[in-house]
């Protein structure tokens, strides 16, 4: 019979030995389902899609580039070197927006790019005196975005946006 030392070193063994065997009972076992599933009048299995088949069911990411759903308002500021002026535009129709700046032009806004890194815009002012196209480029984080914009009266600025 063993005793004190041995004993432990023994029960130690044999207790080692259950966890390991425990462990690579459970490797690799996430649950499931046993048998076919989705059998078919003919007794076959139905073929699973390639997320079903790798056991992945979470959607997958977003795409940075992949385009999202366009907000409802975009609060634009727009710095230029003959001063800081400001439009809230409200979305008109699909990707078209329209708004007055604070010097009173009326303008309209083309969204061309809309992704979770980029946004582009087409300015449009209606015609008047003094009103301007242009384009407006620049990177986006969340519901803001910053960038720099170029008119077509040779006007450079830069830009942010919220929504």
């Amino acid at each position: 019979m063993m005793t004190g030392p041995l004993l432990r070193s023994a029960l130690g063994l044999l207790a080692l030995a259950f966890v390991a065997t425990a462990a690579l009972a459970q490797a690799g076992s996430t649950g499931g389902t046993i048998g076919k599933q989705g059998k078919s009048v003919s007794g076959g299995e139905e073929p699973r899609s390639p997320a079903l088949r790798n056991g992945s069911q979470r959607p997958i990411g977003r795409q940075s580039n992949a385009p999202e759903t366009l907000p409802k308002t975009i609060q634009l500021n727009d710095r230029t070197p003959v001063g800081d002026f400001f439009v809230t535009l409200q979305k008109v129709g699909g990707n078209v927006y329209q708004g007055t700046w604070n010097h009173g032009y009326v303008t309209k806004f083309t969204v061309t790019g809309f992704t979770s890194e980029t946004m582009t815009m087409e300015r449009n002012d209606n015609p008047a005196l003094g009103a301007v196209t242009g384009t407006y480029s620049g990177q986006r984080a969340g519901n803001r975005a910053i960038g720099n914009a170029a008119c077509s009266n040779g006007i450079k600025s830069n830009w942010d946006a919220s929504w």
